[in-house]
Parts: structure tokens; C-alpha cells; sequence
């Protein structure tokens, strides 16, 4: 699943939540839990930075798709995440396959996100190489000239899908007691090129204990079911020099372009 889909889904948690209610703040949550505002490093995913809260745990996620003769391919991917008490956060990307043995392994890449300094870095374990660049912020919707309001602009659907949402009571997930939502979406017969709807499930489960979603279960009949879940979750301060460019790195700075502001009306 790419960072599109993933940050479209944090949203529906949120809305699912009753966190957010608006266009506009979904919009901007959208904003907040892009990899614009955390350096890439995959929190619309469903993981919030929050100063003075150190953890670390692994995110695992497995995709399963069941063919028409009931074959079945699963994919699994690994994800380890450090965050400090001052806000700063490091992701390994472990390479994808049936199991997660590559927490065994270098990583294949690792994100460093430093609000303090105002930068992100991107390390290559294999060959010890790094790449340097300025934190992007979000773009905010543009401003009226006649109002002075925030124009937001939804994009629109020529066919309406079907959403409901279900409350799924509570569970204890890794000793926390969470709380689960369903957000069904049915898509009707003709959307998509479908002859019949289409009906996705997309399902959370959340702790104010937790450092972000603990678990997530998308039933898509198009690319089968993808379980995602945060596990080995420790609070306590990482290692400082998690968060920084080790001696025998090469590092190139990269420069970012700035994006041209978004007409108003």
C-alpha cells in the first residue's frame, strides 16, 4: 500500500474517531500526517510524534490476496520506529517478504526526522551513504482575497459511494486496552468498471496509551486483506545516536524546490 493510501486511510481513523468533522480539518490533518510535515517518514501510517513521550516499537504489516483457485500470497513487511523525548524519530525499512526475518538484517533504508534542526535524513546501511535535506511544511489551502477565508477545494465524484461506521467496542492489544471503528465503503456496480458493488472495510483500533494506531485491518476484495500492527512497544528514551548521521557516512546535502503557491479566487 503507497503513502497515498496510507495517509487516506489515517484520515478515515481519524473521521471514523469523530476526531475530525470538517473539510477543512480533515484536510489539514490529511496535511499533518503526510511525509511533507514528518520528513517522509511514513507517519500518515497512523504514527503521531509527541514530544516528551520516548518509545520505540515494530510496525509489521501483512498483505494477503486469495486467487480464484484459493491460493493464497502473502506479503510481509517491517518497519522499526525510535522516537525521542524531543520529538525526533527514526524509521529502519526492513526489505518485504513472507516473514519478517529481515529485522535480522541491515535495513534497506532508515529516515531520520529532526524537527530541532529542521532537517530529515535518508541513510543507505548497505553502501553508508546519506542524504540531507530541509523539512518541507505543508501547504495550507489558499487564502480568499474577498473573505479571507481558507478555499478548500474537495474533488468530486461523479458517483456517490455508500459509507458507514461501526463501533467495534474495546480489546487489549499488546497490554493496552483499545477501541475499534469500522468505516465500511461500498462502491457501486458501474463506479469502476465493477458489475457488482464493491465493498471495502477498513478497521482501527486505537489507545490514548499508544504511540499511534495499534492496529489496522483493510479488507479490499481488489488487493486482498492488509493487517497492520505496532508490537514490542517500549517507553523509554532510544539511544541518542539512533538520531544522528554515523562518522563513516558520506553525506550530500539536497536543496528543495519550492512549490508555487496554489491560486486563490
Amino acid at each position: 500500500m503507497d503513502n497515498n493510501s496510507h495517509r487516506f486511510l489515517w484520515v478515515l481513523c481519524l473521521l471514523a474517531m469523530g476526531v475530525i468533522g470538517s473539510p477543512l480539518v480533515a484536510q489539514q490533518a490529511s496535511s499533518a500526517a503526510s511525509p511533507s510535515n514528518t520528513g517522509g517518514s511514513g507517519n500518515g501510517q497512523g504514527i503521531s510524534r509527541t514530544i516528551g513521550k520516548p518509545y520505540a516499537a515494530d510496525q509489521i504489516s501483512t498483505t494477503t490476496q486469495t486467487l480464484a483457485d484459493g491460493t493464497k500470497i502473502t506479503h510481509t513487511s517491517l518497519q522499526r520506529i525510535f522516537q525521542d523525548s524531543e520529538g525526533r524519530m527514526r524509521r529502519e525499512f526492513y526489505r518485504s517478504g513472507t516473514d519478517t526475518s529481515g529485522q535480522d538484517e541491515l535495513p534497506q533504508s532508515v529516515r531520520i526526522y529532526d524537527p530541532l534542526a529542521g532537517v530529515n535524513y535518508t541513510l543507505n546501511p548497505r553502501d553508508h551513504t546519506a542524504q540531507k535535506e530541509p523539512i518541507r511544511r505543508p501547504t495550507l489551502p489558499p487564502v480568499s482575497q474577498t473573505t479571507g477565508a481558507q478555499v478548500n477545494r474537495a474533488p468530486t465524484h461523479s458517483v456517490e459511494w455508500e459509507i458507514t461506521r461501526e463501533d467495534l467496542g474495546t480489546q487489549v492489544i499488546e497490554g493496552l486496552e483499545a477501541k475499534g471503528k469500522r468505516i465500511t465503503r461500498t462502491i457501486p456496480a458501474g463506479a469502476e468498471g465493477n458489475d457488482q458493488p464493491i465493498q471495502i472495510t477498513d478497521e482501527f483500533w486505537v489507545s490514548p496509551d499508544a504511540p499511534g494506531v495499534l492496529m489496522t485491518i483493510i479488507n479490499d476484495p481488489r488487493r486482498g486483506e492488509t493487517v497492520t500492527r505496532l508490537t514490542n512497544i517500549v517507553f523509554e528514551e532510544p539511544p541518542a545516536e539512533l538520531f544522528q548521521v554515523p562518522a563513516d557516512y558520506t553525506l550530500k546535502e539536497l536543496q528543495t524546490v519550492p512549490k508555487p503557491e496554489p491560486p486563490s479566487d
